[in-house]
């Protein structure tokens, strides 16, 4: 009897404090029920062959810090980018509304309004990761242009549930070259005016100004960019 009394206490203990560690890895319940990675979400595209990492299997090294500079908004204010930066895991794009070559902005802008689309299916992702999208085109980008680019994307009926997306330009080369080369974007208007020549480059940034990645053609999979956010929030202690 007392043996028998001994094996149910522990087993009491250990079950008391296998909750208690899912309490604390997953927090709210919310959390807890979660037990999918962002990337699921998102269909396999033939395109990618291959398997993004199970997130948090590996480390994001900081890369460098992102820089300083000022950019205008839909509203045609002023902000500072490392305001906008703050708090929020962020993805940056950097593209120009007239782009049409198919493996350029377009397909960066595909990306990302997928991502957009999607993020309205994962509980949490909302206060934690946004997406920003800087013109390289501001003589033509201006606060207008850009405000009606992103109409849609502010004025959707779901549009609180998705992630934040600031889309910006500047006022003009002077402001939009330190920010070019502090991320390492490359831009070449040295021939046609029209079709501005550039690299696909997206950014991770985390919440404090750190880029952690960069994804060029043939990395920009929703998948692989939704596994790295996860992976920083896990780093954060959020998941």
């Amino acid at each position: 009897m007392r043996l028998a009394l001994l094996s149910m206490s522990f087993l009491v203990v250990a079950v008391s404090a296998t909750a208690g560690w899912q309490l604390g890895a997953f927090g709210d319940t919310e959390k807890r029920q979660k037990i999918d990675p962002f990337s699921s979400a998102f269909e396999h595209n033939d395109a990618f062959q291959f398997e993004p990492p199970q997130p948090g299997s590996y480390a994001l090294n900081v890369i460098k810090k992102a820089p300083e500079g000022r950019v205008l908004d839909i509203h045609g204010n002023s902000r500072k980018l490392s305001d906008l930066l703050q708090d929020k895991v962020s993805l940056v794009s950097f593209v120009y509304l007239n782009c049409g070559d198919i493996n350029g902005c377009p397909l960066a802008m595909s990306t990302l309004f997928d991502i957009h689309d999607t993020s309205a299916k994962i509980p949490g992702l909302h206060e934690n990761v946004q997406l920003m999208t800087i013109s390289f085109d501001p003589e033509r980008d201006t606060v207008e242009a850009i405000e009606a680019f992103a109409y849609p994307i502010t004025q959707s009926d779901t549009a609180t549930k998705k992630l934040d997306w600031h889309v910006l330009t500047t006022s003009g080369q002077a402001a939009l070259t330190p920010i070019l080369e502090g991320f390492g974007q490359v831009v070449d208007r040295s021939t046609d005016q029209e079709q501005i020549s550039h690299l696909l480059r997206i950014y991770l940034v985390d919440r404090d100004g750190q880029i952690r990645n960069i994804y060029g053609l043939g990395l920009i999979d929703p998948r692989l960019l939704m596994g790295d956010v996860e992976t920083l929030l896990l780093e954060e202690g959020l998941l």
